[in-house]
């Protein structure tokens, strides 16, 4: 492979990793939220929902993909892109 594409290759998948935490976490200015954190962890780091649907938290954080937060007794049980 020419070095160019390597270093191409190597850009592009540094730029694309922030997306792949969507899938069972959220990172909320620079704090990360994982499935089995508390609610109060979550408020504490990504503070209140767009909305909420009962167990279900919507968070549109600025510049990133609309996450999906369930909540069950307290505790951070799914989270998945809302799209």
């Amino acid at each position: 492979m020419h070095p160019n594409y390597r270093s191409i290759l190597v850009a592009i998948s540094i730029s694309a990793a922030p997306l792949v935490t969507y899938a069972g976490s959220l990172e909320c200015h620079g704090d990360i939220v994982s499935q089995g954190d508390t609610e109060e962890q979550l408020l504490e780091a990504c503070g209140n929902p767009t909305s909420r649907d009962g167990a279900d938290w919507l968070y549109k954080m600025p510049g990133s993909i609309p996450v999906m937060v369930t909540i069950g007794n307290g505790v951070v049980m799914f989270i998945r892109d809302a799209d």
